[in-house]
């Protein structure tokens, strides 16, 4: 059809019109037609007697608000090219599109009607140069409840939020969680999720997809991903086929012969106790060792005809490194005493750990071999003591406690780090250092926290924040110093042995130039602690073997403890207490005793070794 002339009394605007939010700026577009006429025609369909605008509707507006001010009559004619009316849906979309940005709720509406005209996503995308990913999601949208969709409309609910709410296809609960949530997106979509698994967390990975979906498990899309993700509907179904997967992996290593293998979905807790074993290596066979001559001449050869780059290298390095893998691996007398564990990474992966479950058979002491000085409890006190004299020296220099927390930062963030190695463990619990007072009797130490707790005590726990940024450098600077010495630790517990968290801590003693001795001076309680006979043998070590023979003949211990009191050097200081006392991997043997796994591995974490059993004489 053509243009024809239409009075404006007959035109209405079409229900059609897929931009329902009126537009910004109607009144300037009326000023404008008053100012140079209508310029561009308006498209309309006919319908019994009226013509229904839907492409040129702010014009429209424009001249109804004319009309309104009495600029024109509703008598005058306009050009308007008449349409039919199945042109008018996508002929709408296509001017709206091509103009002004549409609404979403605009969009929403738009690409539903297409759909349900017979278009897909894609034809909707390619006819109107959106994104196949766009159409998608508007069309998904369309799904909710009308009066969610009119929220939008108004700018009342954003579509972060609108989005959140397609995880669930039910229009009585969207607006019930809508309501309840406030429309904040988050909200929303925690309360749609709480009984749903992200297909991206470690257990649907693992599963996979595909072994998912063909136990009939199903997949709710999620509109905040770029791809397919979402959350699974059975969270149930992938902690079945997870446990599944994983109980079969199992079931291969105990057919091996592993003494202990244990599966779970998650980390266990207890690993970083475990003494870790690692495969052995065997010697190659004559003829591994042909081939691997072989291969480094050929990679010679090829490097000097070719250079180092040549692409003929990399699958001889392959070979190589498959043939040197294959002879590590673990032996026999491993696998009887060994431990495997099994679990699901936060990746998806498989996460193994082979440690000793079997404890090796400890042989008894006998008489003539040297026993532990201290018994587990004493060691541990001594350990503590020079833990609080060290955190005193770190409060004291503020520059120390900076290097000493960055360390422990860039060590866990940087390099792979535990926590639990450092001496310093970055977090909010302060390291109990407390011992019998008779132990400190010599020793003016006042632990950190008490420290701390009087000289800050202005601070507030309401408005902190504040009071800190109103603090002076220097203040600042000791409470850094102070918080960060709280979380020194140095401590070996009863029953352990030092690691790597306690070397590093030797680093740090010897960084505060502190003079442990000038600190604390043994106590007779400490000796009253020491069995007779670690008594003695400290007076051969540090006397003497005259003066350990004369000592020896006292009855009473309390006359013992005495006299090695009075006979030590003076600044004498017991060996778990001397700076640099945990520099070595292997302690010696004489001040406490380490345990080492079958293997002869040691756990650099933690390792289970014993000292001498609490004794009293």
């Amino acid at each position: 059809m053509g243009i024809t002339t239409i009075k404006l009394s007959q035109l209405r605007l079409s229900p059609l019109n897929q931009r329902r939010v009126k537009p910004s700026a109607v009144e300037a577009m009326a000023d404008d037609i008053a100012a140079h006429g209508l310029l561009q025609n308006l498209v309309a369909y006919e319908d019994e007697g009226l013509f229904y605008v839907f492409a040129g509707g702010r014009r429209y507006r424009g001249l109804k608000e004319l009309a309104k001010r009495k600029r024109i009559k509703n008598s005058d004619t306009f050009p308007v090219e008449v349409r039919t009316k199945e042109e008018a849906i996508e002929l709408s979309l296509a001017e709206n599109f091509q103009r002004e940005d549409m609404h979403p709720a605009d969009s929403i509406r738009a690409f539903a009607a297409l759909r349900d005209t017979g278009m897909d996503a894609e034809e909707i995308a390619a006819r109107f140069g959106q994104a196949v990913s766009f159409v998608y999601k508007m069309l998904r949208l369309s799904a909710l409840a009308p009066t969610l969709i009119d929220l939008i409309a108004k700018d009342q609910l954003s579509l972060e939020a609108a989005r959140a709410l397609t995880l669930t296809e039910d229009h009585d609960q969207q607006i019930k969680v809508c309501k309840a949530a406030n429309g904040h997106a988050h909200t929303i979509r925690r309360m749609l999720t709480t009984e749903k698994v992200d297909t991206t967390s470690g257990a649907f990975l693992f599963v996979g997809r595909d072994a998912y979906e063909a136990k009939g498990g199903t997949i709710t899309v999620d509109l905040f991903s770029q791809g397919a993700e979402g959350f699974a509907d059975q969270p149930e179904l992938v902690q079945e086929l997870a446990e599944e997967k994983l109980d079969g992996i199992a079931d291969e290593y105990r057919a091996i012969g592993w003494h202990e293998v244990r599966a779970t979905l998650e980390r266990p807790y207890d690993l970083y106790m475990k003494g870790s074993i690692y495969p052995a290596t065997r010697e190659p066979t004559e003829d591994e060792v042909a081939r691997l001559a072989a291969i480094d001449a050929e990679i010679e050869a090829i490097a000097e005809a070719e250079g180092e780059d040549s692409d003929g290298i990399e699958p001889l390095s392959d070979e190589r490194d498959t043939i040197t893998e294959g002879m590590r691996a673990f032996n026999a007398e491993q696998v009887a005493v060994g431990g495997v564990a099994l679990w699901v990474s936060h990746d998806g992966s498989l996460g193994k750990s082979f440690y000793r479950a079997k404890a090796e058979a400890k042989p008894k002491a006998s008489s003539g071999e040297p026993q532990p000085l201290y018994s587990n409890s004493l060691f541990a006190d001594l350990t503590r003591i020079k833990t609080q004299i060290v955190q005193e020296a770190v409060a004291a220099d503020p520059a120390l406690a900076l290097d000493i927390m960055l360390d422990s930062l860039a060590g866990q963030l940087l390099h792979g780090a535990h926590s639990y190695q450092m001496a310093l463990e970055v977090q909010a619990k302060t390291v109990a250092t407390d011992v019998a007072d008779e132990l400190m009797a010599t020793s003016d130490v006042r632990p950190v926290e008490e420290v701390m707790a009087t000289r800050f005590a202005s601070i507030p726990t309401e408005g902190r924040f504040d009071a800190i940024r109103a603090m002076t450098s220097d203040d600042k600077m000791a409470l850094l110093a102070g918080l960060v010495a709280m979380t020194v630790d140095g401590t070996v517990f009863a029953g352990g042995s030092p690691g790597s968290r306690h070397h590093h801590f030797e680093q740090i003693a010897r960084a505060t130039g502190v003079d442990i001795a000038a600190r604390w001076t043994a106590p007779i309680a400490l000796f009253d602690k020491m069995r007779r006979a670690a008594m003695i043998d400290l007076l051969r070590e540090e006397c003497g073997a005259s003066s350990a023979e004369n000592c020896a003949t006292i009855k009473k211990k309390g006359d013992l403890a005495v006299n090695v009191s009075g006979r030590l050097p003076g600044g004498w200081l017991p060996a778990p207490m001397k700076i640099g006392a945990f520099d070595q991997p292997e302690a010696d043997p004489e001040d406490f005793d380490t345990d080492m796994d079958g293997d002869g591995i040691e756990d650099d974490d933690m390792e289970r070794g014993e000292f001498a059993d609490d004794e009293m004489a």
